[in-house]
C-alpha cells in the first residue's frame, strides 16, 4: 500500500478561507510558495507586466527633480525600470531577489542596446546599498514599503538620504484600505497575464484591517509540470507613521496625494532632502 502524500497547504492565517479550500483541493503536487520565492517571482512578473497603475503619476515627480541619475528601490522583474529608463537618464535597478533581477535583466535584453545600456542592476540590500555617486531621484514603487518592518524602513530612508544629491527627491507609494469601503469580504478575481495564462487571485483584508493578503493560483500546466500557489501579506503601514519616519530620516515632505480605488488606494508621496540630518 503507497504512501498517500499530503494535500498542498496554505500558511495557518488562511485557514477557512476560500482560498485555503481551494488550495486544499488541488493535487499533491502543487507547489506552494511565497510571492517573492523563485516559482512565485515568475507569476508575480506575468501577471504584473501589463498593470501600469502609479506608473505615470511617479514618472511625473521624477521629471520635476530634474535631470541625474534614478535609484529605483526593489525594482523586481522591472514593472517601473521599462517606464523610467524611458526619461533617457541613468537607472541603478536594486533589488535582493536574484530570481526577480534574472527576469529584469531578460526584459532589458529586448530593449534597443542604447536603452539597455542606461540600467545598471543591482543584487543588494535596499536597507544598506550604498549608491557609486549621489543621485538626483529615488523611487519605492507598489507595495515595496510594506513588506519592510519598521525598523528596515527606517532604515532604508536613512540610507536613501545618503545616497540623494543635496535637493534630491524620494517618490513613494504606500498602500492604504480605504477608509469607508464597506465590502472587506474575500474577493476571487480571474487575472490574465501578459503570457495569455489566467490566474484566480483570491484578495483578502485582514481583519483588524492591518493589511491584505493575496493568494494566486497559477493555472494547471498538464502533468510535466506542478501547478504553482502563490502567497503573500502586505502591512498597511499607517500615513502618519510613514511620514514620521520620513521625517526623522531627514526628509522634508513636500506632498501626498491618493490615487483612488475601491477597496485600496495608494497614497503617492514626494519628500526631498535639504540640509544636514
Amino acid at each position: 500500500m503507497s504512501a498517500t502524500s499530503a494535500a498542498p497547504a496554505l500558511p495557518a492565517q488562511y485557514a477557512g478561507t476560500a482560498a485555503a479550500q481551494v488550495v486544499a483541493g488541488l493535487p499533491s503536487t502543487t507547489v506552494v510558495c511565497d510571492m517573492y520565492e523563485p516559482r512565485g517571482a515568475e507569476i508575480y512578473h506575468d501577471f504584473a507586466l501589463g498593470d501600469i497603475s502609479e506608473a505615470q503619476d511617479i514618472l511625473r515627480e521624477v521629471r520635476a527633480a530634474g535631470p541625474g541619475t534614478i535609484l529605483e528601490l526593489a525594482a523586481g522583474s522591472g514593472r517601473l525600470t521599462l517606464p523610467l529608463l524611458a526619461l533617457r537618464r541613468e537607472v541603478l535597478a536594486v533589488d535582493l531577489s536574484a530570481s526577480m533581477l534574472e527576469l529584469l535583466r531578460t526584459r532589458l535584453a529586448q530593449l534597443p542596446p542604447s536603452a539597455a545600456a542606461r540600467c545598471t542592476v543591482i543584487q543588494g540590500d535596499i536597507t544598506t546599498y550604498v549608491a557609486p555617486r549621489p543621485v538626483a531621484a529615488a523611487v519605492l514603487g507598489t507595495t515595496s514599503v510594506s513588506l519592510l518592518t519598521q525598523p528596515q524602513r527606517q532604515a532604508m530612508l536613512r540610507r536613501t538620504w545618503e545616497n540623494l544629491a543635496p535637493g534630491g527627491t524620494l517618490v513613494l507609494t504606500s498602500t492604504q484600505i480605504v477608509e469607508d469601503a464597506e465590502d472587506l469580504a474575500e474577493r476571487t478575481l480571474e487575472v490574465r497575464g501578459a503570457s495569455g495564462a489566467v490566474y484566480l487571485m483570491h484578495d483578502l483584508v485582514a481583519p483588524d484591517r492591518s493589511g491584505r493578503y493575496t493568494v494566486v493560483i497559477g493555472p494547471d500546466n498538464g502533468p510535466q509540470r506542478s501547478r504553482t500557489v502563490c502567497h503573500s501579506y502586505i502591512r498597511v503601514v499607517p500615513l502618519d507613521e510613514l511620514l514620521a519616519d520620513l521625517t526623522a530620516a531627514g526628509f522634508s515632505v513636500e506632498h501626498t496625494a491618493t490615487l483612488p480605488g475601491e477597496r485600496y488606494a495608494a497614497t503617492l508621496i514626494g519628500v526631498r532632502k535639504e540640509g544636514a540630518r
